[in-house]
């Protein structure tokens, strides 16, 4: 009995990381594709403010990850759709970014989804101009003009994409992509989606054979037909049926001669 449940609580334990694995593993390969590439297609943005800043990522010890996946890149792509505009492209470190856009009007996309694409923004009032974006020296990549490409390898730290009219003007508005390329998705994405089937394989067989198991049934004494069953004396006083009646004493009959 102990065997059978050990063998179906095993088998639905491995039941359940099987599947999480092979949906994981077979999301991970639709997501990235076989170019590693997760993107957003293009997608109209716009803010009646001076700019749109959103995290490029928060990525400490990321060093590790380099070396095992090797370089994780971020590229932006946009196109200007208002009138007169040409759009700059910047990634800053979070600190310098916030100081740059201190007491300015902004947005801020504090959630961001590529696939489907999803901008959830939060307003950041204010009413100074700051100066040409373009000038400042604290960005680590940028790109500027009527169809700007920023391409950035990602390294460890903090750090905000800001997109702004390169006049520093409001509003801006742009029809822009997001790529995200991580080496090995597409292998590890197969890899994680045949681990996840042999482990389903593998519990189904665990959980078949604990519902065939049969537990053994209790040894019983046989009795030994040789020995028989013992004798029982009888009451003290009952006749003896194997003997017969007792007879009694003998009466004599007839005349003394």
């Amino acid at each position: 009995m102990a065997r059978k449940v050990v063998l179906i609580v095993l088998g639905a334990l491995l039941l359940v990381i099987g599947a999480l694995a092979a949906i994981g593993g077979g999301a991970l390969m639709a997501l990235f594709g076989s170019n590693n590439t997760l993107s957003s297609g293009v997608q109209n943005v716009s803010t009646p403010t001076r700019a749109l800043v959103s995290p490029a990522g928060s990525i400490q010890g990321e060093s590790g990850a380099q070396t095992v996946l090797g370089s994780v890149r971020l590229r932006i792509t946009a196109t200007p759709t208002g009138a007169g505009h040409q759009l700059f492209l910047g990634i800053g470190p979070a600190s310098a970014v916030d100081r740059y856009l201190s007491g300015v009007s902004y947005d801020v996309a504090t959630d961001v989804s590529v696939s489907p694409f999803h901008l959830t923004l939060a307003r950041h009032g204010g009413t100074a101009t700051p100066p040409p974006p373009g000038s400042q020296s604290f960005w680590v990549a940028k790109a500027s003009g009527n169809h700007p490409t920023l391409t950035w390898t990602v390294t460890s730290g903090s750090y905000q994409v800001v997109v702004m009219n390169t006049d520093a003007s409001a509003p801006v508005a742009f029809a822009g992509g997001l790529d995200l390329t991580i080496p090995h998705s597409f292998a590890i994405g197969l890899g994680l989606l045949i681990g996840g089937i042999v482990l389903i394989l593998i519990a189904i067989t665990l959980i078949v054979l604990g519902a065939r198991t049969r537990a053994r049934p209790q040894s019983r004494p046989v009795p030994d037909p040789a020995a028989g069953a013992l004798a029982r004396p009888g009451p003290t006083g009952c006749l003896d049926r194997t003997r017969g009646p007792d007879p009694g004493p003998k009466s004599l009959s007839g005349n003394l001669l």
